[in-house]
């Protein structure tokens, strides 16, 4: 009976012992004390989130707003507003010479300036701008720097694509002559052309509903304004 009772007494020893250093093993005494990771063979870890890429189309600019909105036009090339701000595309006669830029209706074809805005004329648009002065009733006047995300103008101070960088050639007759055509519009035919003094060119041009005008173009053949004829 005692040496039962001994070998009992033993084996409880020997398991507590054990339990100890397990636990000793399991918890460590110190919580602050690195921990190695422990590789499991047939578990994969959770897969990494890809990064962003990408070209976006919008690229923000520093200084300028957004302007957010319904694009109208009003009664003469140069008049277009963006959600009720009148907002300034560059000068009539530079509209009318079709200066190519950007895609800005997203058509896949890169039109004349004109052209894209007619394309975008009633729908919704952004354009960055800055803000020419404000009144009592809110902006008076924007300039345009960007339209939905494409570049128009240089918002860093560089000279607008209308402005004069340097002398052009003079144009001769037949190159003023079909710069008026092309300003009326197709089908227009020229009537007459004249110099006006050192200035540049007088062409009067019959539309094919018949009404006259009077295409006013610089020495170079851009034309600086359309007047109706006699």
């Amino acid at each position: 009976m005692m040496r039962r009772r001994t070998t009992v007494v033993v084996a409880c020893v020997v398991t507590v012992t054990v339990l100890g250093v397990g636990g000793r093993l399991v918890f460590p005494e110190d919580p602050e004390r690195p921990v190695e990771a422990v590789h499991l063979d047939g578990f994969t870890g959770a897969p990494s989130l890809p990064e962003p890429g990408g070209e976006g189309e919008a690229v923000p600019v520093d200084g300028l707003e957004q302007l957010v909105g319904e694009l109208r036009s009003g009664d003469a090339p140069d008049d277009w507003y963006g959600a009720g701000v009148e907002v300034d595309f560059g000068p009539r006669a530079w509209l009318l010479n079709d200066p190519v830029l950007e895609d800005f209706d997203a058509d896949g074809f890169t039109d004349p300036v004109l052209d894209e805005l007619r394309s975008l004329d009633g729908s919704d648009v952004t354009l960055g701008v800055r803000y020419d002065s404000a009144g009592s009733d809110g902006p008076d006047e924007a300039d345009v720097f960007t339209i939905n995300g494409r570049s128009f103008r240089d918002p860093g101070g560089g000279p607008a694509p209308w402005e004069d960088t340097g002398p052009r050639p003079e144009a001769d007759r037949d190159t003023a002559r079909a710069a008026a055509e092309d300003a009326v519009g197709e089908g227009a035919r020229a009537t007459h052309t004249d110099r006006t003094g050192e200035d540049g060119w007088e062409v009067g041009v019959r539309s094919p509903d018949g009404r006259s005008y009077d295409v006013l173009l610089d020495l170079s053949g851009e034309v600086a304004d359309i007047r109706p004829g006699d």
